[in-house]
């Protein structure tokens, strides 16, 4: 039997639960995020976008383009600027700010597309969870992310 991938988890919880889903952003939409950050996103992020926009996985909610009804700074857009410009984390100036690990901490995907946590409890000290976007969801779902 072989393990499922990150996009088969996806597509799984967003049948058993579609309203943790957005309704996926247009190719334009999230070009013109890109020019707002400066940044280029992975395809695998940029797929993501496309197919979803935003989700909440198990313990995390991935950002998207658009803003998740009824809650403030709920998308990439906001939540870069908020840890670059407002809270100016260290470190991070390079990223694009993709979720955070529910104490304030953000998780990031750097040019290379490595997906990263900063933790400001250890001297903004940053943690890589996973080599691309893809296994970062896939070790969401496995409950892996913080294991070696």
């Amino acid at each position: 039997m072989s393990k499922k991938s990150s996009w088969q988890f996806l597509e799984a919880d967003h049948h058993d639960s579609p309203d943790d889903f957005g309704n996926g952003a247009t190719p334009e939409q999230i070009k013109a995020i890109e020019n707002s950050l400066g940044v280029n996103f992975t395809d695998n992020y940029r797929k993501f976008l496309e197919i979803y926009d935003y989700a909440f996985v198990p313990g995390y909610i991935i950002y998207g383009v658009n803003s998740i009804e009824g809650r403030r700074k709920s998308n990439v857009f906001d939540n870069t600027k908020f840890y670059k410009e407002v809270q100016k984390w260290p470190g991070i100036e390079n990223w694009y700010v993709i979720s955070d690990d529910g104490c304030g901490n953000p998780i990031g995907i750097d040019p290379e597309g490595r997906v990263w946590l900063s933790d400001h409890d250890s001297g903004f000290e940053k943690i890589k969870l996973a080599d691309d976007f893809e296994e970062f969801l896939y070790r969401v779902y496995t409950e892996t992310l913080f294991e070696e």
